[in-house]
């Protein structure tokens, strides 16, 4: 059987000029300045017939129709095409979108993407990925998988009260009167290793890149966030590439996040894997495929695009026209704009109020990564390792398309299993886990 191959190259991304950041829509204007650059890094893998092309972008997410038109690209300059394309986003809140974003302020409300920078990424996607191909050569494949629990803890924690879910975006200062749904704290790490040492990175960790973003003007800056330092300290002590991909971190957050903690997070994440040397395990298969399933799905919210549209405009118009912004007034008219904005972008997305989501599989040696293109609930993340634990899960993968919870979270409340935060309807997050759970055991 033929050996794998596998090449990496990595491009810079960090806009010129001011764009808009996507991540707070409380944002009031256009970033300037960086604290820590952009990139994108592309992992090609070959087995002299099958070709995959992973791609690790430093943003939120890349929405659905934005990855088909990088899928287009790059099978038209490279020959690969999907579902032999995995698109991921790394979720730092401080990087541009490729499409249109949304601002709580109805001065701003929705912000065209910036066609320049799009046609920037697209080029660097385009070179990164041929890049890739060009230096592909045979390669073996270690993995280690590393407990780093001191760094990440679930926000949707659970009143000892009354059961139900109250949301910490910080760690409590009294934790006492919580109970804490569970976190996938496992740093899994995946190298290439030729007779010259380390070639190259893959690293996944489910906890949202949402850290220094104090003082505020740290908001305005572009960040790759805490994956930046892990990568950085990694490549320094193994001379290589390294990409990142999210875990399921829907609900996973920074024990802490606040000052130097974006450095301290990476660096630990880094020197974990560094650390974990004589753990590496060489994975002797050279099975490598990719294949996509689908999963119809309902919209939660059931709109029309005609009268969203209408009903968003008069609804902005409407809270303009109050000059005092701390007047009742304003204050019940933006509360209607909010809701009208929401309802106007998910029917530009779900003109038909349904959707079928794509699941993807990219099967590499022994190890499987499973695209979600949501931000994926800890618990999603964990029964599918349980059942399967060579599997990865890699969240904002292949599209963005806000929260995956399981039913039973709806009934708990909280931010992340709300009509505002997920797309679709309850029960929706439990059928995906089932048809990955399926797929998982025949390709086992």
């Amino acid at each position: 059987m033929a050996q794998l191959q596998f090449g990496m190259a990595v491009r810079d991304i960090t806009p010129r000029y001011p764009v808009w950041a996507h991540g707070y829509s409380a944002r009031t204007r256009k970033s300037s300045g960086v604290r820590e650059p952009l990139s994108v890094g592309c992992l090609a893998v070959t087995n002299g017939q099958t070709r995959v092309l992973i791609f690790a972008l430093d943003m939120i997410g890349v929405r659905v129709d934005v990855c088909d038109e990088l899928y287009a690209l790059l099978e038209k300059e490279t020959g690969v095409g999907y579902p032999n394309i995995l698109i991921s986003g790394s979720h730092t809140h401080f990087a541009p979108a490729l499409h249109e974003t949304a601002f709580a302020d109805p001065a701003i409300a929705f912000v065209d993407r910036d066609e320049k920078y799009v046609n920037g990424v697209k080029a660097r996607l385009v070179e990164a990925a041929g890049e890739a191909l060009a230096n592909a050569r045979a390669m073996r494949l270690e993995t280690a998988r590393i407990q780093v629990p001191q760094v990440v803890y679930n926000r949707r924690t659970v009143r000892r009260s009354d059961g139900m879910v109250q949301m910490n975006l910080m760690y409590p200062e009294d934790p006492s009167p919580y109970t804490f749904s569970p976190v996938d704290s496992e740093l899994t790490v995946h190298r290439l290793v030729d007779e010259s040492g380390v070639r190259g990175v893959l690293m996944n960790f489910g906890c949202h890149p949402v850290t220094g973003c104090w003082p505020d003007e740290d908001n305005y800056k572009f960040s790759a966030d805490y994956p930046y330092y892990a990568r950085q300290t990694i490549s320094e002590k193994w001379h290589c590439p390294v990409l990142f991909t999210l875990g399921a971190a829907g609900d996973a957050v920074p024990i802490n996040r606040r000052d130097d903690c974006r450095e301290r997070i990476g660096s630990v994440l880094g020197n974990a894997a560094v650390l974990a040397e004589r753990t590496f395990q060489a994975d002797p298969s050279t099975d490598l495929n990719a294949e996509t399933v689908e999963v119809e799905a309902e919209t939660i919210l059931k709109t029309h695009p005609a009268r969203a549209e209408a009903e968003y405009e008069a609804a902005r118009q409407a809270v303009l026209a109050v000059e005092n912004r701390k007047s009742e007034q304003f204050r019940e008219r933006n509360e209607v704009f909010t809701q009208k904005l929401r309802d106007c972008g998910r029917a530009r997305l779900y003109p038909e109020n349904r959707w079928r989501i794509r699941v993807q599989f990219v099967r590499i040696g022994r190890t499987t990564l499973v695209g979600l293109p949501f931000e994926v609930l800890a618990e999603i993340g964990l029964r599918m390792k349980e059942r399967f634990p060579d599997s990865v899960l890699v969240s904002c993968c292949g599209g963005y398309q806000a929260y995956l919870p399981l039913a039973y979270e709806y009934d708990r409340v909280g931010y992340e299993a709300t009509a505002s935060s997920t797309h679709f309807v309850p029960g929706t997050g439990d059928r995906v886990l089932e048809a990955i759970l399926e797929r998982l055991e025949k390709l086992s």
